[in-house]
């Protein structure tokens, strides 16, 4: 039997005729890299524009009636007009301001508010500025939105029916972290809850990027804080309500977040719940995601809520103010 001979001609493998061999010319993995880098930079701009000018999404009155809507505007400190919904209760222990998530509108809320109104309450439901028919056309995730936040306080303090009342606020995820930075601010929120809110603005986009991209996430999330702070002046890190929760005490602080939220880590809720002062409480919800709240969790939860307020708000009060504005101006008012 003959043996194998590598270094034979008949052994070795010859090209074939009419195949060439695949060569990358320097010039088309240079155009290749270049290409690839105008994508990411032109995907990471368009993803951050459209972060802080997002979509209108359709504000939908319920058809039931279930709730006494009333129609609201009121200005903030800045001068946008804010577009809401007033839900009066008869015999109110107070009312409860309802912040909703970005990029969506007051009718998130609206399982909040029939909530808080079956437990005695008043509601207030409100789109943030450049969201559902509020005025403004720039969006910054928790900077600007304080001031929304403080110009519905304005709003129940001259209200002829809410003036006077307790006034709690409730918001999940981008409106919890709205709540508890206003309530930092001001001392006529007598009490605060939140679910699924961020720590930090620059955790939650550095979170987001790695929800997107996995261990690739700082491809997303770098340029897109950079681009932040260089068009609107914004420092992320400074959007901070761990930084400021310990200023709300001695008013009680309600702190909850679903375990398998992918989209801001429950060790946000953590942070922030270490850094609050007393009376504070923390629910880390086993089954629940970031807005989501598994429907065995759920009735445990709006009890705990509608209890934290009961007790929180009774015997508070709040100074009347005088109103320092009529109605908003036609049109819609921009930063």
């Amino acid at each position: 039997m003959t043996k194998y001979n590598e270094k034979e001609e008949a052994c070795q493998v010859k090209d074939r005729p009419g195949k060439r061999r695949v060569r990358l010319s320097p010039f088309w993995i240079g155009f290749g890299a270049l290409t690839a880098g105008a994508a990411w930079a032109a995907g990471t701009t368009a993803y951050t524009w459209a972060a802080m000018h997002p979509p209108r999404f359709p504000v939908f009155r319920p058809l039931n009636n279930e709730l006494p809507l009333e129609d609201i505007e009121f200005q903030t400190p800045d001068d946008v007009c804010i577009s809401g919904w007033f839900v009066q209760h008869p015999d109110a222990l107070g009312t409860i301001i309802l912040c909703h998530g970005h990029p969506m509108n007051r009718v998130e809320m609206l399982v909040w508010a029939r909530l808080v109104y079956a437990a005695g309450f008043n509601a207030l439901l409100f789109d943030f500025r450049a969201m559902g028919k509020s005025g403004g056309d720039l969006c910054t995730i928790g900077h600007y939105e304080i001031g929304d936040l403080l110009g519905a306080v304005d709003f129940l303090a001259v209200h002829p029916t809410a003036a006077g009342l307790p006034i709690g606020a409730f918001g999940i995820s981008m409106g919890g972290a709205v709540c508890l930075m206003a309530a930092a601010i001001d001392t006529r929120i007598g009490a605060v809850a939140t679910h699924g809110a961020y720590a930090t603005l620059h955790r939650a986009i550095t979170q987001r990027g790695r929800m997107m991209l996995g261990p690739a996430g700082a491809v997303f999330s770098l340029p897109a804080l950079y681009l932040g702070k260089l068009w609107f002046g914004i420092e992320s890190h400074l959007v901070s309500p761990l930084d400021v929760v310990s200023r709300i005490s001695p008013r009680p602080v309600l702190i909850t977040h679903g375990e398998l939220d992918i989209t801001v880590s429950p060790k946000d809720a953590e942070s922030m719940y270490t850094a609050a002062l007393e009376p504070k409480e923390l629910h880390i919800m086993r089954r629940s995601f970031h807005i989501y709240m598994h429907t065995e969790e759920r009735a445990v939860y709006n009890k705990r809520l509608t209890d934290f307020f009961t007790t929180s708000l009774s015997g508070q009060t709040v100074p009347a103010l005088e109103p320092s504005v009529d109605d908003c101006p036609s049109g819609t008012s921009t930063l």
